[in-house]
Order: C-alpha cells, then structure tokens, then sequence
C-alpha cells in the first residue's frame, strides 16, 4: 500500500514529507476553523510556525 501511495504522489507531483493535501478548507466548520486559528496562533507565540498549515 505505501508503495502505492508513494508513487500516486509522485504522479501528482508531491515530494517528500513537504506538501499540503488538496484541501480547500471551503466546507469545514466554524468550530474547526477556530480551532485551527488558536494552533496557528499559539504556535506563533512560541516563535514557531505551525506543524502544519491549514486553510481555513
């Protein structure tokens, strides 16, 4: 299964660790989105970007 993944990423061009899932954020919910901001938020407290980045 991996091997597959691996090279379905390939295919889409991903590298890596290093890339953000197609998602568009557009149908999360309210709830999500605030919960994704307080990460944002605390990690830039911390002098620190975020595990990962999210759109919301």
């Amino acid at each position: 299964m991996s091997k597959q993944l691996d090279l379905r990423k390939t295919e889409l061009g991903y590298s890596g660790q290093d890339y953000v899932a197609r998602n568009s954020g557009e149908y999360r919910t309210e709830s999500k989105r605030a919960l994704l901001r307080n990460i944002a938020a605390a990690a830039a407290e911390r002098g620190e970007e975020p595990a990962f980045k999210a759109n919301y």
